[in-house]
């Protein structure tokens, strides 16, 4: 449990601090849409490996399997008393683990292709374990930083930044396998995949640079340094305290549990049709890699144009009408795929164009975690609230990728005697889900701590 003693910034320290929050999540933004992960589903395709349809579920699930050990941040923070360089270490070693991948992964490098898939997998578990570790620092650095009356602001605008940067991230990537492609249609694909992934990492080392300039705004270290001044014996003696059970009392804070149910509900039917959702448009409708991150890209520029607004509406309204709304629309995307047929595959552009809606998502969701996390040591609440919801969504897409190899040239009769394909049952059972889980959100009671002084305070945009 990492326990925290928050100073008191000047209203300029924290803009500052905003600010550099934005550029840190830019620019780690754009690598990620280089070195994105349908870019790492599309270099195993190219491994053929037997079993592809397990190992596209393991590259979509592992990451999050792997990223239950994050539950090991409050404690690793905690000892180490600083968040900052915590997160800057976890950051940089994600990347240069992410650089290993297309040079060991290659094809023919390590003879047999599932050797190469199983490194690819591994390499990319290890990079999301430390990027997963950083994160679970880096919010609650930024739950500090920032005021709640203008959290929810604060929240959209760094969405506004990142999905901005994996835009033009992965319409570069989309850009320059379209042009090798078809400067040479012969070519070795797997090399014209590798190369952005690589530029992505020089991207992700960049924006560590901005967490470190955050010097003077790191609430954790500055401000435990001037509580070790003042009270040694207090601090010391809570660091020697600290236990992993203390990791279980999220489990016994009542609202907070029903937000984690939510979002394991959430999570466990996107993993199932995780799988289906990657491989349909390219094995059923012939997408390549351009046309899929190019519609990615249409996906996130409308999330950079929604994510403030919806920032601003979860300060005013509440995170939960945003989260609903958001929820409803989200959940129309596998009844488009389900309409997606070869002659109408138009239908999955529809899919993309309605899932700029987890803009909301994206935005409510943190902010509503951190408002039911207690203020003086949320590190615990954090790190469980993504690990569960982490495992439910790697269990499920790891069942999902087994479902498929195994059902995928399999029929189904619906009722009304109608007969649906593999495909068409499993993206019509992950609509009806996905649709009973706004019930489930409808459990989830947010506080309100908003008097009048801090909502004028809120629409003044003042820290």
């Amino acid at each position: 449990m990492c326990s925290h003693v928050p100073n008191r910034l000047t209203v300029a320290a924290r803009r500052r601090a905003r600010r550099l929050a934005y550029w840190n999540g830019g620019l780690w933004a754009i690598g990620n849409g280089l070195a994105s992960t349908l870019l790492v589903v599309y270099l195993a395709l190219e491994l053929n490996s037997p079993g592809l349809g397990v190992g596209i579920g393991l590259i979509l699930a592992a990451p999050n399997l792997v990223g239950a050990l994050r539950m090991a941040a409050p404690t690793l923070i905690g000892r180490l008393g600083d968040r900052k360089q915590f997160c800057i270490g976890s950051f940089l070693a994600s990347a240069l683990v992410l650089a290993g991948l297309p040079l060991l992964a290659a094809p023919d490098r390590l003879g047999a292709a599932r050797d190469s898939l199983a490194v690819l997998i591994s390499l990319w578990c290890v990079y999301h374990l430390f990027q997963y570790l950083a994160t679970v620092a880096l919010w609650s650095w930024l739950a500090d930083l920032v005021r709640l009356p203008i959290r929810g602001r604060f929240i959209g605008r760094r969405e506004r930044w990142m999905v901005l940067g994996q835009a033009a991230g992965m319409l570069a990537a989309a850009l320059h396998t379209w042009g090798v492609h078809a400067i040479d249609p012969g070519g070795a694909r797997w090399v014209a995949y590798a190369l952005p992934a690589l530029v992505g990492v020089g991207f992700m080392l960049a924006a560590v640079i901005p967490l470190g300039s955050m010097s003077r705004a790191d609430t954790s270290a500055l401000g435990q340094r001037r509580a070790m001044a003042q009270a040694p014996d207090k601090i010391k003696s809570a660091r020697r305290r600290m236990k992993w059970s203390t990791l279980l009392s999220p489990f016994r804070d009542g609202p907070f549990r029903r937000l984690l149910l939510f979002g394991c509900w959430f999570s466990l039917f996107n993993g199932i049709t995780n799988p289906a959702v990657s491989v349909y448009p390219a094995q059923v409708l012939g997408f390549g890699l351009a046309t899929m991150l190019a519609l990615k890209t249409v996906m996130r520029l409308g999330q950079w144009a929604l994510s403030p607004t919806a920032g601003r509406l979860a300060d005013r309204l509440g995170n939960r009408p945003v989260l609903l709304a958001s929820l409803l629309m989200v959940a129309q995307g596998p009844l488009c795929y389900f309409l997606a047929v070869p002659g109408r595959g138009w239908w999955i552009a529809v899919a993309w164009v309605v899932w700029i809606a987890y803009a909301g998502l994206n935005v409510a969701l943190p902010n509503l975690m951190l408002t039911l996390s207690p203020e003086e040591s949320n590190t615990p609440h954090i790190a469980v609230y993504f690990t569960v919801s982490g495992l439910c969504c790697a269990a499920s897409t790891i069942a999902g990728g087994a479902i498929h190899d195994h059902f995928r040239d399999a029929a189904f009769v619906l009722p009304g005697g109608i007969v649906g394909g593999y495909f068409a049952c499993l993206f019509l059972f992950g609509w009806i889900m996905r649709m009973l889980g706004a019930v489930v959100l409808l459990t989830v009671v947010e506080p309100r701590f908003t008097t009048k002084s801090t909502k004028k305070r809120s629409r003044s945009g003042r820290a």
